[in-house]
């Protein structure tokens, strides 16, 4: 994988941070094996602007917000390619069966996290607290899904669904 990570402070007011991440899994077929996350997100020391010194009940306000991916891997090796079982029968008779039906197609799961919120603390730092909106979704979520035993084999792994958990942290 690669990685590029740039941070950036000015006057330890404003914040900002990106980032790139390319990495590849042998768990995918070579033509689905790279995956490409981005990440980016910004802070805002509010009560270190000029015309918030005089608000003095409130001792700190940060405003952020933040975009990131990252990408899921976490399945078995080679299920993007039929396995098979070598059978000795009678004799030196020998036979193949199937074991396992691949998928080239399956690659990252990726999860994408959206964050929006406020950092304060107020009457001399004796009340501190944050609200913070967050949405996070899973795309191509990685599954096995189940066949009939009669097709000769059990199952196989595919991206088939999404997923989306969101709300208000408090």
């Amino acid at each position: 994988g690669w990685i590029f990570r740039a941070l950036y402070d000015y006057n330890s007011t404003y914040f900002g941070q990106v980032s790139y991440r390319r990495d590849a899994s042998s768990r995918f077929h070579p033509d689905h094996r790279w995956g490409n996350f981005y990440s980016f997100g910004g802070a805002w020391i509010m009560t270190k602007e000029p015309w918030m010194k005089d608000v003095e009940w409130l001792n700190s306000l940060k405003l952020k917000a933040s975009f990131g991916q990252n990408g899921n891997d976490n399945i078995s090796d080679f299920l993007y390619t039929d396995t098979y079982s070598i059978n000795k029968g009678e004799g030196n008779d020998i036979s193949l069966t199937l074991l396992s039906k691949g998928n080239e197609k399956i690659t990252w799961e990726t999860v994408t996290n959206i964050n929006a919120g406020v950092e304060f603390e107020m009457f001399s730092s004796r009340l501190r607290g944050s609200v913070e909106y967050f949405y996070r979704k899973t795309t191509d979520m990685l599954c096995c899904l189940y066949v009939p035993l009669s097709v000769g084999y059990a199952g196989y792994y595919s991206n088939v669904g999404d997923m989306a958990n969101k709300g208000v942290e408090i």
